[in-house]
């Protein structure tokens, strides 16, 4: 989301200071605003003592959609599966760890690369995300085996992982981390409402709707909100709380768009939601 909120930003600043022809001409947000892969190196030398490599973790190149997705699988196969959706800025290569190191005290953690992203083909698209996410489905169904699955979306991966539940027949619960309804919601919160700024999108990004995703969802669901969220205004967090009154709602007052998921409260909160599964 940074490159998106960097981009309204900067028209609020260019609005205040007397810059009118956007009032005629408005501003288009287009997937490219939305989606940012992060620019990797080609070739990285890595070094790494037995002592310190993690076991029961698995990398794998899968033909899903139409395009070849990277996966990692880490943890046993005896808890619950739980699949990571990544924000918009991150893959497998930048925050895998730190997704790792948030998700797998609760069970079987499941990370794949957007196209686009990582080590995944293709390009950052609604359309590419929707085609794998589809393909993907059936492959965690049978990675799961019976297990309860739990989706976990952080930021952009929110409305990924909403597609996902939705599509899944037995979804177990859904957390939502530090995200928003919709991207015209994003678009609102950060355009001052003094500023008659129109706002279109591109069709495809407006698929991004959590609460019609999830209007046929029944597994629980869990929503996180951060106090001091600079990326996403914590206001968001409460109106899909509002549109979501099935959902769990958790705020920590203290916390940021990143630090959320890793709180003792959101600890708390994601082992009481398994004990209901």
């Amino acid at each position: 989301m940074k490159k998106f909120l960097i981009v309204l930003f900067v028209l609020v600043l260019m609005l205040a200071a007397g810059v009118g022809v956007f009032l005629y001409r408005g501003f288009h947000i287009d997937e490219n605003i939305v989606f940012m892969p992060v620019q990797r190196p080609d070739r990285v030398e890595l070094s790494i003592r037995g002592e310190d490599t993690l076991i029961n973790m698995t990398h794998e190149r899968i033909d899903l959609g139409g395009e070849t997705i990277a996966v990692t699988t880490v943890g046993l196969d005896t808890g619950p599966l739980i699949i990571s959706c990544f924000g918009n800025a991150s893959d497998r290569y930048e925050h895998g760890v730190d997704y790792i190191a948030k998700i797998a005290p609760y069970g079987q953690v499941l990370l794949w690369d957007y196209p686009g992203y990582g080590d995944s083909s293709g390009a950052a698209t609604v359309d590419a995300v929707a085609r794998v996410t589809a393909a993907l489905v059936p492959l965690i169904e049978a990675r799961a085996a019976g297990r309860p699955i739990l989706y976990w979306g952080h930021s952009l991966g929110g409305f990924v992982c909403s597609n996902l539940a939705a599509q899944t027949d037995h979804v177990a619960g859904l957390v939502l981390e530090t995200t928003a309804p919709s991207i015209r919601s994003v678009a609102a919160a950060w355009t001052p409402d003094s500023i008659p700024l129109r706002v279109t999108f591109d069709e495809d990004l407006l698929r991004y709707d959590i609460p019609a995703a999830l209007a046929n969802v029944t597994a629980p669901i869990l929503i996180i909100g951060a106090g001091r969220d600079r990326v996403l205004p914590v206001a968001l967090s409460r109106e899909l709380a509002e549109a979501l009154p099935q959902a769990a709602y958790l705020e920590i007052p203290l916390a940021t768009h990143f630090s959320a998921g890793f709180d003792p409260y959101t600890r708390e909160a994601v082992r009481d939601l398994l004990n209901r599964l």
